[in-house]
């Protein structure tokens, strides 16, 4: 695992099966459009250690791949693809490294020949493997399990309850949904050993986990922030809303062909934030008090928070906030006039809402945005045009009726 920087080693119950039969150097793995590497989960102790944290990295998944290409190349039929393809943004946007994790088995064919099976040769374009190569992506093959043939048929598995034995290889080969508790559980546990996020369109796979960090507590936050302001729109164009990500994307479009040119600009400018995210990881973990550590991830929050309702202020709002910046000044001169209302049983709130609500025109958000980089950068970016309006321009009136009765069917 040392191709493009990763540094991972494991502790295994035993060696590479070609290897150890001394047939070969090592198994076969095959690949399809990208680099590809191997973890034979079911004979994996330990990650014994890992640099893939240190290098910004993240895994996703084909479905999540094959939806954000989709949003290119057209096609899009069903709400579930928007969000998978923001599940991708998401990986590609905030991660400097995301590599594609594809469950196979490893089977021994039974003529000393060794290899995976894999499921997913035809499921991804040209365009989401190129899309991806921006991230320097790599196919993860995670087998949960390793299989021996006899006669073209599956006899044996290294899982007690394999549903994969008595089956034909062609089978196997044709697409069968290889997705079952163990596949999930040995996916699950190779992302949680190595300490970075996962970003997948599986229920089953969607959890928090180790590693998660900031780059998961930053998204959660600004999505919320995102549904509360954009979820009372009348449904004019569609009844969906477009998800942040996706929204900030087709925003800097004229044409979705154009998807991968604005993803690699958006990464350049989203470099910062990358890093900054990845240093917040640090504090969790560093010498201080663990009420230190609060305060910290409370501050940073904050200014996660902020971000939607500072991107929504009117240019009068902003010039009001610049004016009363001074607000240091004009308090203190308020309670000093406000020193005659008292004796009336006026209090300093009633007189600041005499004069137009001074203390609610002293928008604090501004303060909060400064606190982080991320805030920062976002505040610019997530200020996007009508989202009907990118809907219309972006989706045909066949993908928009599609996707409106993928909703009503869910």
């Amino acid at each position: 695992m040392n191709k493009m920087g990763d540094r991972s080693q494991y502790e295994v119950l035993y060696p590479d099966e070609t290897r150890g039969f001394g047939t070969g150097a090592s198994s076969l793995i095959p690949t399809f459009g990208a680099p590809a590497s191997a973890i034979d989960q079911y004979r994996t102790v330990a990650v014994v250690s890992t640099n893939l944290p240190d290098l910004g990295a993240a895994f996703t998944d084909v479905h999540a791949v094959v939806a954000i290409a989709r949003v290119a190349e057209g096609g899009i039929t069903d709400v579930a693809e928007l969000e998978a393809a923001e599940t991708a943004l998401q990986a590609l946007l905030l991660h400097d490294i995301v590599h594609i994790v594809v469950p196979c088995p490893k089977v021994d064919m039974g003529n000393g020949f060794i290899s995976y099976i894999r499921q997913d040769e035809n499921q991804r374009t040209q365009f989401g493997y190129d899309l991806f190569s921006l991230a320097q992506s790599r196919d993860w093959l995670v087998a949960p399990e390793f299989l021996r043939s006899a006669n073209g048929a599956i006899s044996t598995s290294t899982l007690p309850n394999s549903p994969l034995v008595g089956l034909q290889m062609d089978q196997i080969r044709s697409g069968l949904d290889y997705s079952n508790a163990d596949v999930t559980e040995a996916i699950n546990v190779m992302v949680e050993s190595h300490g970075v996020p996962g970003y997948f369109t599986d229920p089953a796979l969607v959890r928090s986990r180790r590693g998660d960090g900031f780059h998961k507590r930053f998204y959660h936050r600004i999505q919320q922030s995102w549904d509360a302001a954009v979820g009372d729109i009348p449904p004019i164009v569609c009844t969906f809303s477009l998800p942040p990500l996706l929204a900030v994307v087709l925003n800097h479009l004229n044409n979705r062909a154009d998807l991968q040119s604005v993803v690699a600009d958006l990464r350049t400018e989203l470099a910062k934030v990358r890093v900054e995210l990845r240093e917040f990881n640090n504090i969790v973990t560093q010498s201080t008090s663990n009420a230190e550590i609060e305060a910290r991830v409370r501050r940073i929050t904050e200014s996660f928070d902020a971000i939607v309702p500072e991107s929504r202020l009117s240019g009068a709002q902003r010039r009001q906030r610049r004016i009363l910046s001074i607000q240091g000044l004009i308090r203190p001169l308020m309670k000093l006039a406000m020193g005659y209302a008292t004796k009336s049983g006026a209090s300093l709130d009633d007189g600041v809402n005499a004069v137009r609500g001074l203390r609610d025109l002293v928008i604090e958000s501004k303060a909060l945005i400064d606190r982080t980089i991320t805030a920062q950068t976002f505040v610019g970016l997530i200020n996007t045009d009508s989202l009907q309006g990118l809907v219309k321009h972006h989706f045909s009136p066949a993908e928009r009726a599609a996707i409106e009765r993928s909703i009503r069917n869910r």
